[in-house]
């Protein structure tokens, strides 16, 4: 048995032509698996960034009711101001006031969805949202100003320093108005959304509003993973804490179907890994039928001689198991450097650069299910050259 190993070696090394198709069929079912599982790892993280850094945060906060209209009362905010600017675990915060409003330009009146906000924190909290054209404003200006979403600007017919006009509905049951200029023209990618939105100061939507309260606080975490922790101890503010994925649903529908998606691709990858190895392997171990025979009239046991078939197999599944990630290594690399343009994804307005990770653990799990398909393919044609009469195997045709 200790000699084995060597034998195996040797025979894996004798017939190169069958050796080198195995180890590509094996490399490329790594390389393949491998380099899906990194476009749909790409896709995920992209999708949640987007959600996060486009304005939703990881985290937002507001009041306890459960009523779309109800505000964080002032002195509930500032209690739950001195715990956010405490918290280490927090990068940026920002109070919001939502209120429906007709939006005016003389020319059109649209009905939109107007945010007040906290425009240095608000800049931050939207990193992935694009200013087309303009600015943002500072809440300081002498004349109150707006950031228009893009389709909402097309709607109004309006552009960067255009006067719009807003009127709401406030919480002492009162129509407001108030006069805007047109600061930005912004482009979120979410192209229902930015056709009803407007973002103006929190001053100016509180005076519409006649209300000192705010309708929730957008956080940004420094790091992810701290989402259930900071929003267990933010909870505790007489508030309710919503996370992002709870926001934002549809992010999980979607990560569901591609994960459902991916798991079909790999499964149809790795049958036709097994039947290109299966293919070659059999063909490889019938046509030893003779050298098998001859072992075993001389008296090799059935279990020494499957060991050492399953040990070449295991050994060119290795060997190109690891090839197959080194491969996938500089093939996502490639990919990368490649800067591919992928098109807007439905529902959204804006495209993105393709770039493919090097997920290890799916790397280290293509692999396995390669160097598995090697093995076992060689079992079945194993058994059966092994299942005949020696004199059969032996006799000369």
């Amino acid at each position: 048995m200790r000699d084995l190993p060597r034998i195996a070696l040797r025979n894996v090394v004798r017939r190169p032509r069958r050796t080198v198709v195995v180890l590509g069929a094996v490399a490329l079912g790594v390389v393949v698996m491998t380099v899906a599982a990194g476009v749909l790892d790409f896709t995920l993280r992209g999708f949640a960034g987007s959600i996060v850094y486009g304005g939703i945060g990881h985290l937002q906060i507001g009041p306890a009711a459960d009523d779309p209209t109800a505000r964080i009362v002032p002195a509930v905010a500032a209690e739950l101001r001195r715990a956010l600017a405490e918290d280490p675990r927090i990068e940026v915060y920002g109070a919001r006031l939502e209120l429906q409003a007709l939006v005016s330009s003389g020319r059109a009146t649209v009905a939109a969805s107007a945010i007040g906000v906290e425009a240095a924190a608000e800049a931050r909290i939207r990193a992935l949202t694009m200013l087309r054209v303009g600015a943002w404003f500072s809440g300081r200006e002498r004349t109150a100003r707006a950031v228009l979403g893009r389709g909402l600007a097309e709607r109004l017919g309006v552009g960067v320093r255009d006067p719009v006009s807003i009127v709401a509905y406030s919480d002492a049951g009162r129509m407001t108005a108030a006069d805007l200029e047109v600061a930005g023209i912004f482009e979120s990618g979410v192209i229902e959304y930015d056709a009803r939105t407007l973002l103006l100061p929190i001053a100016v939507a509180a005076e519409l509003a006649e209300t000192a309260g705010v309708s929730n606080v957008a956080v940004v975490l420094r790091d992810a993973t701290a989402e259930r922790a900071v929003s267990a101890d933010l909870a505790r503010n007489e508030v309710r804490v919503v996370g992002w994925r709870d926001l934002a649903p549809v992010y999980g529908r979607v990560a569901a179907l591609y994960r459902w998606i991916l798991r079909l691709f790999l499964l149809m990858v790795a049958i036709v890994v097994v039947l290109g190895i299966a293919n070659t392997t059999t063909m490889a171990v019938l046509e030893r039928g003779p050298e098998v025979g001859l072992l075993r009239a001389l008296g090799l046991g059935p279990g020494r001689i499957l060991a050492m078939l399953v040990l070449e197999a295991t050994i060119v599944g290795v060997v190109g198991a690891l090839g197959g990630v080194l491969l996938a290594g500089l093939a996502c690399h490639a990919l990368t450097e490649l800067e591919v343009a992928m098109p807007p994804p439905p529902g959204r307005s804006q495209g993105y650069l393709l770039e493919v990770p090097m997920v290890a653990r799916a790397a280290l799990g293509a692999a396995a299910v390669a160097l598995s398909s090697a093995i076992l393919a060689c079992v079945m044609p194993s058994l059966r050259a092994l299942g005949g009469e020696v004199s059969d195997v032996l006799r000369v045709r």
